[in-house]
């Protein structure tokens, strides 16, 4: 059944007059009164009486007004929400971070999604990498910022980027700047993040390597912290070089040229909601911004002997 006619209907119902009700609707009085007939000849009932004075509904008619009022109201909801979902109105999108927000770049985003979706709620919370894909399959983030790639086969990701870790040395730690090997770096005092951090779980395995243990000096499993513990100079740590370089520059930590990582920053969502408005159009917006930064131009990375 097509909605035209039932349009037709109401604005003849309306009108009372097939001539008033074709200049409503903008159409020739010839193809509202085709558009009537085949919608008679649809339900198979007479709709309207006609008379000199004009056209008005017959019992059927009558009967059937209400249903078609119903109709056409519901398509009008259907065409508010369909529009209301195509620019975010009303959606809450959850994102998790795990760094910094400067260094996520989570003004320019937020930014950029309250000029593309004004209605859309963004809510950003603290999510560690390790936690991620738990968060993602429980529904209580939509995306997640993640060092290394998911390996979880209902998690899916986009690579952001590349970024450099290095091991930083308080200054008090090593004043004489002393060439350290592996086996002098494991002896000072560490600020180990636990539980599934990739940086520092990187770096264990190759201590594990060399058989030699770090000495796990104070051990926390939130990396926000650590930049302030290496400031109070409590003990060497792994850094993002983007944060390292105005400390080393302030003359606050020495960068251990053997202990260079590289890791990739990706944006995670669970599987199954890749396809939700709100995820796929962040997922476009977060992407874009991140591959219009992209630095192409990187040395070599990995650790040195």
């Amino acid at each position: 059944m097509e909605l035209y006619r039932l349009k037709s209907f109401l604005a003849i119902a309306k009108a009372k007059n097939l001539t008033r009700a074709a200049e409503q609707q903008h159409i020739s009085q010839s193809a509202l009164s085709s558009q009537l007939k085949q919608l008679e000849e649809e339900l198979e009932l007479s709709l309207f009486e006609r008379s000199a004075r004009g056209m008005h509904l017959s019992a059927p008619g009558r009967e059937l007004l209400p249903y078609i009022d119903a109709v056409l109201e519901a398509e009008k909801h259907l065409l508010q929400k369909a529009h209301a979902l195509s620019h975010g109105e009303g959606e809450t999108l959850h994102i998790g971070l795990n760094a910094d927000p400067g260094f996520l770049r989570a003004g320019l985003i937020n930014r950029r999604m309250l000029q593309l979706y004004s209605e859309m709620n963004i809510v950003y919370l603290t999510s560690p990498s390790s936690r991620a894909a738990q968060l993602l399959r429980q529904g209580q983030l939509d995306l997640a910022f993640v060092y290394g790639v998911p390996a979880e086969a209902d998690v899916s990701s986009i690579l952001l980027d590349d970024i450099r870790f290095c091991v930083v040395i308080p200054t008090g730690l090593n004043p004489q700047r002393q060439t350290l090997d592996w086996s002098d770096i494991a002896a000072l005092p560490w600020i180990w993040v636990e539980q599934g951090s990739l940086p520092y779980d990187t770096l264990q395995q190759e201590f594990s390597r060399l058989q030699l243990a770090p000495q796990q000096m104070v051990k926390t499993v939130d990396e926000y912290i650590v930049k302030e513990l290496v400031l109070d100079g409590q003990g060497v740590a792994i850094m993002r070089e983007d944060e390292a370089r105005p400390m080393v520059d302030a003359g606050q930590v020495q960068i251990w040229q053997k202990g260079w990582l590289t890791l990739p920053l990706s944006l995670a969502w669970a599987t199954r909601a890749e396809d939700k408005f709100q995820v796929r159009s962040a997922r476009e917006v977060i992407g874009y911004l991140w591959q219009s930064a992209r630095n192409p131009d990187r040395e070599g990375d990995g650790f040195n002997y």
